[in-house]
């Protein structure tokens, strides 16, 4: 892996490396993601990942980097642009699923590398969990919404998002779904609610 000092070039290679690999693992899965799989995507040799990355488990770090990146960049500026904290709830639900239609291959990829993980990433659903509370706080002390157990509602909120890849097809309207879960939200953490 490469120091701080990365040129502009470097993280550009870095960042189209790890592209190739989000295909390779959205298509055939982490197990056969071979380095060598990943750099026949890429059209360079092995030995380009391993200066870039170290070894397979660096370039999967950045894989789940990038993506983490890629939905913050999508999610956080509408969520925190947002006057109330009810609409902030809302946008934080419909922006997760459009993340999920705009970037199915991002989606995939880092399912595949959480269902294969020892527990390396299990921070990344942690940190979830802490910026939806952050957002149900928010209107908690606008007193948007009622009292209730942040964590137990953040829980359930990231559960519903979570579940959305397992259950509804490719060709089923996720922007829709997520409207209808906001709603279900909106009305589950509204102060006239508790």
């Amino acid at each position: 892996m490469r120091s701080e000092n990365e040129t502009f070039i470097e993280a550009a290679r870095r960042a189209q490396l790890a592209d190739c690999a989000i295909e390779v693992i959205a298509e055939s899965g982490i197990g056969k993601a071979s380095m060598a799989r990943i750099a026949e995507r890429a059209g360079v040799s092995v030995g380009v990942i391993s200066y870039h990355f170290g070894n397979k488990a660096g370039l999967i770090a950045a894989v789940v980097g990038q993506v983490a990146k890629t939905a913050v960049a999508l999610m956080e500026p509408r969520i925190v642009g947002q006057a109330t904290a009810t609409l902030g709830l809302r946008e934080l639900i419909i922006s997760n699923l459009e993340f999920m239609r705009e970037h199915p291959n991002a989606l995939r990829a880092l399912l595949e590398i959480i269902r294969a993980d020892d527990g390396v990433y299990a921070g990344q659903g942690a940190q979830a969990i802490v910026d939806v509370q952050r957002v149900l706080h928010w209107g908690q002390q606008t007193g948007e919404f009622g009292s209730f157990d942040t964590r137990v509602m953040a829980i359930a909120i990231r559960s519903a998002i979570d579940a959305v890849p397992l259950v509804l097809g490719a060709d089923e309207d996720l922007i829709a779904y997520g409207e209808e879960l906001a709603a279900l939200f909106e009305r589950a953490t509204r102060k006239e609610a508790f």
